[in-house]
């Protein structure tokens, strides 16, 4: 198998990678280290079995993370760009991940407590740990207005990550012929652009909800977001077909 080639056929262009793709990548890691050292050392065992109720905010925020640094990676191994644009966007990329990781991190772990405390407490679970998780989650009950703050944080950092990688794909996109990129990899070019333009779209839809449904605007902007899994599986399922 050819290693300059991906399973779908993409060519490699940027297999050997460039310093700000390495430097992208250190920020990546250092993101990672901040969901880990933002949170304080337990000093007992309790507060040890309490702030084991935030693991899945944890791996929620990994996951995310990971995507992020895999599409960044694969764009970057297709195409190989080191022009000023592409350096700018880049830029902006890291710049917005570093100001995201802590709302995005409160949200998920707040998130993430919760469901944890409700799978121990139906599995007949009353450790001190369990009480003081709640006790934890009861002291961070948040106002209406607060939910609301926190999820266009969270939306506008989305936005922004996903509008980046639109327009990465669309500068790439541009420049087919100094890439040298055939029909196919432009197919998949323009797929990637338009899947990110979905994206870009609920998070926008997400967002309008919290500024048009004030008190429930939180819980509806939540939900859009399962629209992404669908409606990224139709639009795959839709370009196979024209391919």
């Amino acid at each position: 198998m050819n290693k300059n080639i991906s399973t779908d056929g993409f060519k490699y262009r940027g297999i050997h990678g460039s310093r700000f793709e390495t430097l992208t990548d250190i920020i990546f890691g250092f993101s990672i280290t901040l969901l880990v050292i933002s949170s304080e050392v337990p000093k007992t065992y309790v507060e040890l079995q309490a702030s084991m109720y935030s693991f899945f905010g944890f791996i929620f925020c990994a996951l995310l993370l990971f995507s992020i640094w895999n599409e960044h990676k694969t764009f970057f191994l297709r195409y190989g760009l080191e022009d000023k644009k592409t350096i700018l966007l880049n830029f902006l990329l890291v710049f917005v991940l570093l100001y995201y990781i802590y709302p995005m991190k409160y949200l998920f772990s707040y998130l993430g407590t919760v469901l944890f405390v409700k799978i121990k407490r139906s599995l007949g679970d009353h450790s001190d740990g369990l009480q003081l998780a709640v006790t934890n989650l009861k002291q961070a009950d948040l106002e209406v207005e607060q939910w609301s703050d926190i999820m266009l944080r969270f939306g506008f950092g989305l936005l922004a990550i996903y509008f980046i990688f639109m327009l990465l794909y669309m500068n790439a996109k541009q420049r087919k012929s100094q890439l040298d990129l055939n029909r196919m990899e432009v197919y998949k070019t323009q797929t990637s652009i338009q899947e990110y333009l979905i994206l870009v779209s609920i998070t926008v839809l997400s967002i309008l909800f919290v500024l048009m449904f004030k008190k429930d605007g939180f819980l509806y902007s939540s939900l859009i977001y399962l629209l992404i899994p669908i409606a990224l599986f139709i639009h795959q399922r839709y370009r196979k077909k024209r391919l």
